[in-house]
């Protein structure tokens, strides 16, 4: 039987390893650069086909970056999870903004003098 305080068989979070860490870092590049690549090389292979010139290699390249792009945020997201950090990232602005509620005295009262 349970106690009051558990959590139910949740798992504590823990922080990744070097290794880790790293590993998830070099997928990024490689993510980025196979789908650039893919998309590069499909480019080509359709303006030769046609004979349009370099049209389907930028349209290709930008795609390939495009889609890069989207599975590096699909690696990051997955990798938060992992690292239990279930905590959406803040933009600076937000975070000054926040550490400025926590640290700042209530504004309405009249200065005392």
């Amino acid at each position: 039987m349970a106690s009051p305080g558990s959590d139910h068989g949740e798992r504590t979070p823990r922080p990744l390893s070097t290794i880790q860490s790293l590993a998830i870092a070099s997928q990024f590049g490689v993510t980025l650069a196979v789908a650039v690549g893919v998309g590069l090389l499909l480019g080509q292979w359709l303006d030769a086909r046609l004979g349009t010139g370099i049209v389907f290699t930028l349209i290709g390249a930008l795609l390939g970056l495009a889609s890069g792009v989207m599975a590096a945020l699909r690696i990051y997201r997955a990798s938060l999870r992992v690292s239990g950090s279930g905590e959406k990232p803040r933009t600076t602005a937000s975070a000054r903004a926040l550490a400025d509620e926590d640290h700042s005295t209530p504004t309405n009262e009249p200065p005392t003098n």
